[in-house]
C-alpha cells in the first residue's frame, strides 16, 4: 500500500494485490492446471488421490487446492481431509508427509504434489517402501522443472510458463516506469504434460 501511495512502480508476480489496491499482476492458470491434472489421475483409474499443498498462505497453492477439489466433485469423488498434507513445495517436506501417510497405512493410490520439487520427495518415500510407480501409486506434479522428464519414471506434471511470466512482469514494469497504460491483469495458460508416472491402466 505504501509503495502504491508514493507512486513507486510495482508489478506483482504469482500473486494478486490486496483488495482495493490497483497494482498490475501476472499469474498462471493454477486452478485450471490443477483441475486438469487431477482429472487425468481420475482417467487413469485413481480414486484415492492425495494432495500436497504448498507453504501456508501461498496463493499458487490455494488455487491448486481449489482446482483439485473441483475435479473430485466434478467426478463425484469424496473430498477426504485425511488425504490433504503439507508438502511445502519442497522435497524434504513432501518426503516427510508421504512417510507419515505410509506409516499410518493411509489408503491412497495417487499423489498430486503441488510442485515438482515436492514430487521428488514423494517418489523417494514410495520407493523406500518398494511401491511401484505408477502401478501401485501414480504421482504428478506442477511446474515441469527440467529434471521432471529425466526421472524414472518421467514425471507427469503441469507445465507453467515461468520464463514468459518473468518477461511479462518486466514488460509491465517498464510500461509503468515510462508512463504507459498497463493492463492490470495477466493470466498465462498452463499445459498438462503426460509422462510415465501416470498411465491409463
Amino acid at each position: 500500500r505504501h509503495l502504491r501511495d508514493i507512486r513507486f512502480p510495482v508489478v506483482m508476480l504469482y500473486r494478486t494485490p490486496p483488495i482495493g489496491i490497483d497494482i498490475p499482476y501476472v499469474v498462471i492458470e493454477n486452478q485450471k492446471g490443477a483441475f486438469e491434472i487431477t482429472k487425468l489421475l481420475i482417467q487413469c483409474g485413481r480414486r484415492r488421490i492425495a494432495f500436497l499443498s504448498g507453504p501456508e498462505g501461498n496463493e499458487d497453492s490455494h488455487w491448486r487446492h481449489i482446482g483439485y477439489k473441483e475435479a473430485l466433485f466434478k467426478h463425484e469423488l469424496v473430498y477426504d481431509e485425511s488425504l490433504i498434507g503439507k508438502g511445502g513445495f519442497t522435497e524434504e517436506c513432501a518426503y516427510k508427509q508421504t512417510k507419515k501417510w505410509l506409516d499410518v497405512e493411509l489408503d491412497f493410490d495417487a499423489v498430486f504434489a503441488g510442485a515438482d520439487d515436492a514430487a521428488l520427495g514423494v517418489l523417494v518415500a514410495l520407493r523406500e517402501r518398494k511401491l511401484r510407480i505408477p502401478e501401485d501409486v501414480s504421482v504428478v506434479g506442477f511446474d515441469d522443472i527440467p529434471l521432471a522428464r529425466h526421472l524414472t519414471p518421467p514425471l507427469t506434471t503441469v507445465r507453467a510458463p515461468i520464463e514468459e511470466a518473468g518477461r511479462e512482469t518486466v514488460r509491465k514494469l517498464v510500461q509503468l516506469i515510462t508512463g504507459q497504460t498497463v493492463e492490470s491483469k495477466t493470466v498465462l495458460p498452463v499445459e498438462v504434460i503426460r509422462r510415465g508416472s501416470c498411465r491409463v491402466t
